[in-house]
């Protein structure tokens, strides 16, 4: 009896457990990934491709100013309203900046 049970246990914990998976691409470059592609960066387990587009990087006393584009092709993600389930795009359509401060470090000699 207690087997039965242990596997009615388990088969519910497995359907409760898909519901939680969902066709999400993850974007960008994940750590522990496997990439190849030039210039282009695309990821060997999904086949997303990640664009890094340099639009202004300047030197600073103080800080360091780069901003770049960034393009990821996976654009689609599923979305579920009640019972049905459609397909909407991401925003920007792939397309987002990324700012990024470098902060001024003290060297020591």
């Amino acid at each position: 009896m207690k087997a039965i049970l242990r596997n009615i246990l388990r088969l519910v914990i497995g359907v409760m457990s898909i519901q939680g998976c969902v066709a999400q691409v993850s974007t960008g470059t994940p750590p522990f990934g496997s990439f190849a592609g030039t210039p282009d960066v695309v990821n060997l387990g999904n086949l997303n491709a990640h664009w890094d587009i340099p639009v202004r990087n300047k030197a600073g006393r103080g800080t360091d100013f780069k901003y770049d584009l960034t393009y990821d092709n996976s654009i689609w993600s599923p979305v579920t309203s009640g019972s049905t389930k459609t397909w909407q795009p991401v925003a920007n359509w792939g397309w987002q900046g990324s700012l990024v401060l470098v902060p001024f470090t003290l060297r020591t000699a």
